[in-house]
């Protein structure tokens, strides 16, 4: 009558009772900082992302629209000011336009060249290196076209 019931169960010590616990706190910690962080660069890859598309979209317009009057750089800043939505705020962009002549293909027209710096403010700056609360990390893109 000595012989345990079940053999194949773990005899558990009471004294083992809460390391469960603990070590579901050492690890949840660590494991939360990693998926901060895959969340986080997620969001600047996609704003990046966004900002070389606006960019590419402001030079095309500037590029292929061609209508009476030449198209004025407030113009092309605001298509691509506007390109920036929905997943960005148009208000913290900064858009600089260049136009330059000297350069022709086929005698006509130059390259348009767009640029956007984008002020990207971080949900969780202390996973980006050296970005403390309130910063915001600057997305830069540039698209010449001619």
């Amino acid at each position: 009558m000595g012989k345990r019931r079940h053999p194949n169960r773990r005899m558990t010590n009471r004294q083992e009772s809460g390391s469960g616990l603990v070590e579901f706190a050492l690890v949840s910690l660590p494991l939360a900082v990693l998926l901060s962080g895959i969340c986080q660069y997620g969001f600047i890859y996609a704003a990046h992302l966004s900002v070389r598309n606006a960019t590419v979209v402001a030079a095309r317009y500037a590029t292929l629209v061609t209508t009476t009057n030449a198209l004025t750089v407030d113009q092309i800043k605001s298509v691509a000011r506007a390109s920036l939505g929905p997943m960005l705020s148009t208000n913290n962009a900064t858009a600089v336009v260049s136009v330059d002549t000297n350069v022709t293909v086929g005698g006509v027209g130059g390259a348009t060249s767009v640029q956007i710096q984008y002020k990207l403010p971080l949900i969780l700056p202390w996973v980006v290196p050296g970005k403390t609360a309130g910063d915001s990390l600057t997305l830069t893109a540039t698209t010449i076209m001619r």
